[in-house]
Parts: C-alpha cells; structure tokens; sequence
C-alpha cells in the first residue's frame, strides 16, 4: 500500500485546491495511505473540513509558504520553510512516505522535500505563464533546476505546457496532460427568464488584473449605449478594495451593473445569467466555463486557454482575443438574439455533460500516484 503525502498551497476549496481533494479522494478509493500537509499561516477557507470528511486522511497544519513573486521573496519563503521541511523529512523517513504530490506552481516546499528525500516526486501545475505575475521571469534558472526534483510534472492542458516550455527555455520531458475534474452542478432553469431583447450578462472569478476585468466593462457599456436592456452581474468581491477596484473603471451602478460576494451556491449565479464572459488575458482550464455552459448559459470566453482543445468555437462556445475589444463588443451584440445565444447554449450544454467524468481523471491519478 503506497503512502502518499500531498502538499497544498492554501487551505480553499476551489480551483486547484478542489483538484488537489479530488485526487486525494481517488487515492484513497484505491485503497493509498494518505496524508496531507496544509499551511498553518493562512486562513482555513474550508479544506480542513472537506478533508475531514474523506476516511483515513491524516491532515497536518505546518508553517510554510508558497513561492512565487520573485527571486528575493522565493529565496526568503525558501528560508521560512526549513522548520517545515526539516519536519517534512522525517515524517517522510519515518511513516514510509513512497510519493510526494505537490499542488501548483508555487508549492515549492514538495520539491525541496522531494530534492532531499528521493522520493517519487508528481508536481501538479495549474497556473498559466502570464506577465502579470511577473514571478516566472526572475526565477527562470531557478525553476530549470528545480522542475528536475519531478518525475513528473502534470500539466492541465497541452496549451500550458507548451507555454511553460517556451518561457523556461526547456523541454518538460516529464509532462503529462490530465485535464482537471469536472465538477456537475444541480440546476433547475425554473428561475430562467425569456428576454426577446437584452440579457443578463455575468462573470465569475477573482478580481485580479489577469482576468482582463476592464476589457468586459468597456464592451458592456458599448452594449448598454445600444441594447438598454441588459445587465452586468460581477460575482467574486470579498473585500472592499475589489469593489473600489470595480467601481473605479465604470460610471455604471445597481440595478444596471451589480458587484456580487463569492458564493458556494454558483447554480443560483448561472440561474441569474444568460451570458458568460470571461476575458482573461490568460487562463490553463477554467472550470467555471463548463460550470456555466452544465447552466444552460451561452459562454463567451479568451482564446487563451485549454479550453479550445475541448471545445468547438462558434458551437458550443464563442472565443474571442482580449486584443480585440472590438470582437468582444460584436459577440455580445450578436448575443442579443435570444434564439442564436439559446442554440449555443444548448450545444455547449450537450457537450458539458459529455465531458462531466470524474472517472476519467480518477484513473489517471491512482495510476500515476498509486501504481
């Protein structure tokens, strides 16, 4: 029985820490001894309590850091982490640790462990290669050795690793692709309204640079100034800074535009939408894509994504470039039409519940981390 210790960046229970429990759910279903390693320095946001849920896992809560944000930072997490990693390894030495799984790019405390233990190292990497993060640039040599502490590194689409490839200068030999679990929402369209002109527009997500807020805005008021029936739901501010962050880009305000909490309850968002943009600069497989399209939503989304190996564009979704605003603005106002937007949504619905398997990606993590 393979003793499996997994390594999270933080302690939520979306994205890539959703990916992370799913996996440590298919190991335990076959029958690994698994432990997970949680950073005590941030808040728990609901992993401790998923994890308790699944029998057998062991949980420990250490004092570590992610990466990423620079040499000099990197270097001083890498400092900050020693009393984990000194603990780390003899836990690893002593329970018989056999495969050491670290989530995202920035859980570099797995591959130092794994540098220092020689154990099977599978390195989960999520983030996509943006500018905007401005980390991977200065720790490109840094990354180079580091990603040889891998056996292998899974990558979420065939996009990213060519991406990742081609900003660290070397080939990830030991890439795989395994694309993330498909979460199936329950929804009823009972709350759908039938618009036969205008609609209701919405994006979910974080409010951070990347996701190219201010492209979504821009194209929404050109809408607005020529279908006055519409309206824009922005789901994901936490703090008040997002909302300023919102606010400050736009004149627009309630009942025209709304700034949304985050909501474990995303099938009420999608109920509340007819139209979902995402206009990220950069994305690897964003889930909530598939989320919305499960929804019954029409989706239009950034051309920069692993999407586009899963899916058929003017189809089942409309991609577009976040270098052409113009593009984007022509889309929602074809979208106006409540018949052409229902057609695409209906395909891309069809072709989400296709791609809703668990199954799938279970397999293919018990066989890299269990066999």
């Amino acid at each position: 029985m393979k003793h499996i210790l997994f390594i999270s960046h933080s302690r939520g229970v979306h994205g890539a820490e959703a990916v992370m429990v799913q996996a440590v759910r298919a190991c335990v279903a076959r029958g690994a001894r698994v432990s997970v390693v949680v950073p005590s320095v941030v808040k728990d946001e609901g992993m401790d309590a998923v994890l308790q849920e699944i029998p057998s896992v062991h949980v420990m809560a250490l004092p570590y850091r992610a990466g990423g944000g620079g040499m000099l930072r990197t270097n001083m997490v890498r400092l900050y982490n020693i009393p984990a990693l000194l603990r780390l390894k003899r836990f690893v030495a002593q329970e018989g640790v056999d495969v050491i799984y670290s989530n995202t790019t920035i859980t570099i405390l797995g591959a130092e462990l794994a540098k220092r233990t020689h154990r099977k190292h599978v390195w989960h990497w999520h983030e996509p290669v943006d500018k905007l993060f401005g980390w991977h640039l200065t720790m490109k040599e840094y990354y180079r050795e580091i990603v040889k502490t891998a056996d292998s590194i899974v990558c979420i689409s065939h996009r990213q690793q060519a991406e990742w490839e081609q900003a660290l200068d070397t080939k990830l030999t030991q890439a795989q692709i395994i694309y993330n679990p498909i979460k199936r929402i329950a929804f009823t369209p009972d709350g759908r309204h039938t618009f036969l002109r205008g609609g209701r527009i919405g994006f979910i997500g974080h409010f951070e640079e990347r996701k190219n807020i201010g492209l979504l805005l821009r194209a929404f008021e050109a809408l607005h100034a020529q279908v006055s029936e519409t309206t824009l739901s922005l789901c994901g501010a936490v703090r008040d800074a997002d909302r300023l962050y919102i606010e400050k880009m736009t004149e627009m305000r309630e009942p025209v535009m709304t700034i949304l909490p985050q909501t474990g309850n995303v099938a009420a968002f999608y109920n509340g939408i007819d139209i979902l943009v995402l206009p990220s600069w950069k994305e690897t497989m964003p889930l909530v894509v598939l989320e919305a399209m499960q929804a019954g939503v029409c989706v239009l989304q950034t051309n920069r994504s692993g999407m586009s190996e899963l899916l058929q564009d003017g189809v089942e979704t409309l991609f577009f470039s976040p270098d052409e605003p113009e593009r984007l603005e022509q889309l929602l106002l074809q979208c106006m039409d409540t018949g052409y937007r229902n057609k695409i949504a209906e395909a891309g619905r069809k072709r989400a519940e296709q791609l809703v398997n668990n199954q799938v990606f279970d397999q293919q993590i018990q066989h890299l981390l269990c066999e």
